[in-house]
């Protein structure tokens, strides 16, 4: 596919995000998509079969974005340190990234499964914080467990921070800066609190 083509899809996909965070799935239409995009319907299904393949792509392309950020983590030099950062780049995503975030993270199961159906296997972003967490188990930083049960724990706790931020009913906690320096304590004292 040229330039032109992945020009065009990079549209469609931004435009199919915005669409759905404005009207949810269920009035989310490809023909609205082009108007947007300022292309044809016919030219949307020469990329895409139908809204739902759309939709996996939009999805699919904010995991990977996301996982751009996860890895930035493995620069750190210890299993707590990688675990800390991964906790900290979660929050740069979404801060950086908040329309892919809500997309992700803040939309309606059913409407992210069909996202989601394109891919086989764990969700490499969720693999990412299991790995950290054995990794620290493993190095008898955290006791031992359950992974997946305490990144599970973990995952709650800096989603409910992060959408709670992006939802407005955190706004007592200052400006970014100031968050940023509650989500690491408020992060730090769960650590503490799973250490061994």
């Amino acid at each position: 596919m040229g330039a032109d083509g992945e020009g065009t899809k990079d549209r469609l996909r931004t435009e199919a995000r915005d669409l759905y965070l404005e009207e949810g799935f269920a009035h989310f239409s490809l023909r609205e998509v082009a108007r947007r995009a300022g292309v044809s319907a016919a030219a949307v299904y020469r990329h895409y079969d139908g809204k739902e393949a759309l939709f996996a792509e939009v999805c699919m392309a904010g995991l990977q974005l996301f996982y751009t950020y996860l890895v930035r983590a493995m620069g750190e030099p210890t299993p707590r340190s990688r675990l800390t950062a991964t906790a900290t780049q979660y929050l740069r995503f979404a801060t950086e990234n908040p329309r892919d975030y809500r997309v992700l993270f803040m939309g309606e199961p059913q409407e992210l499964a069909v996202g989601k159906a394109a891919k086989q296997g764990p969700d490499p972003t969720f693999q990412f914080l299991i790995d950290r967490i054995r990794e620290c188990m493993h190095a008898r930083i955290l006791q031992e467990g359950d992974a997946l049960e305490v990144a599970t724990i973990i995952w709650a706790h800096v989603h409910g921070l992060v959408s709670l931020r992006l939802s407005g009913h955190l706004s007592s906690a200052g400006d970014d800066g100031e968050f940023a320096r509650f989500y690491e304590r408020a992060t730090e004292h769960l650590l503490s609190g799973l250490a061994a």
